[in-house]
């Protein structure tokens, strides 16, 4: 049977799981994910996680925030005066915005996380970073040709791969 090894083009399906206030498990709608085996394209644990598993095989992984999304930089939260949104901006804590950096251009994805009366404080860390992150993970295929990273990253939303 042929297993993953560094550099394989793999897919995978798999399905995240969720914690409750109640300390239960809840499974997410199982997703589907094709990435190269020790890239850069996933979270480092999934990534070289998936080395030796073979066609079918399952595994569960616990990935500590250093081998998923990181820990929490405090760097990454900051105070954005209100009176550089537009005026007419619907506000409200969880919703995504696009961040513009004025000097460079750079562009990234930020999360209101309070509402003050002259500013709002964002976030633009990963949700998940400082989280355990467990996932169920079913290998699908494994491409070790040549042409294997040739493609672009794959994704969707679940099915049966």
């Amino acid at each position: 049977m042929q297993t993953a090894k560094l550099g394989d083009r793999v897919r995978i399906q798999f399905q995240q799981l969720s914690q409750h206030s109640d300390a239960t498990k809840k499974p997410r709608k199982p997703k589907t994910l094709e990435f190269t085996v020790g890239g850069r394209e996933v979270v480092s644990g999934l990534s070289l996680g998936v080395e030796e598993m073979g066609f079918g095989d399952r595994k569960h992984f616990t990935l500590e925030p250093h081998d998923a999304y990181g820990s929490i930089q405090q760097s990454l939260i900051r105070e954005i005066p209100r009176r550089r949104l537009p005026k007419q901006m619907a506000l409200e804590v969880g919703k995504w915005l696009t961040h513009v950096e004025p000097v460079s251009g750079h562009r990234e994805r930020v999360r209101i996380i309070e509402i003050k009366p002259l500013s709002i404080v964002v976030d633009g860390n990963h949700p998940l970073a400082g989280e355990v992150v467990e996932l169920d993970v079913m290998l699908i295929s494994v491409d070790s040709s040549s042409h294997a990273n040739k493609t672009k990253q794959q994704f969707d939303e679940g099915g049966e791969g």
